[in-house]
């Protein structure tokens, strides 16, 4: 077991699935905690977690990074929104080339014309 800097206890993954498994198996969930030496409300709110959001709801030592915290419909979403993007960008680019390419013929249709540049 880890402490952080102010003195609060870290528990590992493995620490906490141990414990919810003890109490799925028919342990009191007071004896439980009472044997780790942790409040059964901190017990009960792993046991919530995994519950909601299996195993990979509890967090592991540290802090968790950004991505962590997202659920994975969340991310889902966040991916196709980016991708519908990446297609409006990508249909804007090809309008934009295809102008260019109008505008450049034109120019090129003007100059084989037969017209004179002008001398200013």
């Amino acid at each position: 077991m880890k402490s952080t800097k102010d003195g609060r206890r870290c528990f590992s993954l493995a620490f906490k699935l141990k414990a919810i498994k003890r109490v799925q198996r028919g342990e009191k969930q007071s004896a439980v905690a009472r044997d780790l030496g942790i409040a059964v409300a901190l017990l009960a709110r792993w046991r919530k977690r995994v519950q909601v959001g299996g195993e990979s709801a509890l967090r592991e030592i540290g802090r968790p990074s950004w991505g962590q915290q997202q659920n994975v419909e969340t991310k889902e979403k966040r991916i196709a929104e980016l991708e519908r993007l990446v297609g409006r960008q990508q249909a804007e680019i090809d309008f934009l080339e295809q102008a260019l390419r109008r505008v450049e013929e034109l120019r090129r249709q003007k100059r084989s014309a037969g017209a004179t540049a002008s001398s200013e």
